[in-house]
């Protein structure tokens, strides 16, 4: 009778640990659907912060309802963000206009492309700390007459643009004497052919994507100013910041926390991977 109560025991303790097992077994996958998505918008034409590109090559993210994907720095730092914060990335892709705007509205719950946070984009859109200062360079043919330029008084009838709806084309021309500012254009791919056709002498960018842009196509090259010749005025216009709807503290404070496990050699390090897995041919 002992042995018949033992084996009932041992058979019920049997039973509750596969059922448990199981219980848990389920949880855990529950758990892993319920993964957390974040939803981040890219401008996605702009090497080697964030570009399109037709395969998954180079740790690349597919673009949210398109056989497409984007690659780059902004595309690997944000892989980094997520897997730190517990998120799942999802990207979007966006003109320039289109990506703020997506922002503002909530579409997106954040982007990414080497946005400043001027003012005047921080009255419909909130921002994190900076993750990248990016200083502003000039970049010419290299046979053209300002090639040379050491400073920006040497750049005098020159004529010059940079991207829409930017600082640079906004407020950093504008601080160049006697140059002719061109219309702006709507993204980097557009610059350069500008520069290569004739129609620009000269196009303000940030170094990271100059570099590129210079890697890929050797008749172009960056300006050598300094001191004098910076278009920079403080350092708060040359930060880069993950841009987010308005009053989202919850997100941000989460955002935060995940950058900041992030180190400048990280970032440095997803810079120079990108400048080496750009596609190395001529911006159509």
């Amino acid at each position: 009778m002992n042995a018949l109560r033992c084996l009932a025991v041992a058979m019920i303790c049997l039973f509750s640990f596969i059922a448990g097992g199981c219980d848990n077994s389920e949880e855990h996958a529950q758990t892993s659907a319920e993964q957390k998505v974040l939803k981040v918008g890219f401008e996605g034409m702009t090497v080697p912060c964030n570009w399109t590109q037709d395969t998954d090559i180079h740790g690349a993210v597919r673009i949210q309802g398109s056989k497409q994907f984007l690659c780059g720095f902004e595309i690997d730092y944000m892989k980094r963000l997520c897997e730190l914060a517990g998120y799942k990335l999802e990207a979007y892709k966006f003109d320039w206009d289109g990506m703020l705007m997506a922002v503002a509205t909530g579409k997106v719950d954040c982007a990414v492309s080497m946005i400043v946070p001027t003012p005047d984009r921080k009255l419909s859109i909130d921002f994190t700390v900076p993750y990248y200062y990016g200083e502003t360079v000039g970049l010419a043919q290299k046979d053209s007459a300002y090639a040379a330029a050491k400073s920006v008084a040497e750049l005098r009838g020159a004529r010059v643009t940079s991207m829409l709806n930017t600082l640079w084309y906004t407020e950093q021309i504008d601080r160049l004497p006697n140059v002719e500012k061109l219309p702006a254009l709507e993204n980097v791919p557009a610059l350069v052919v500008a520069l290569q056709s004739g129609k620009a002498d000269m196009i303000l960018l940030d170094r990271p994507t100059a570099e590129a842009i210079v890697i890929a196509n050797p008749d172009l090259r960056i300006l050598p100013f300094s001191g004098e010749g910076s278009f920079n005025i403080s350092k708060e216009e040359t930060a880069c910041a993950i841009a987010l709807p308005k009053g989202n503290a919850e997100l941000q404070k989460m955002l935060e926390s995940a950058m900041s496990k992030i180190s400048k050699s990280d970032v440095d390090e997803m810079i120079r991977d990108a400048c080496r897995n750009q596609p190395l041919t001529k911006l159509p």
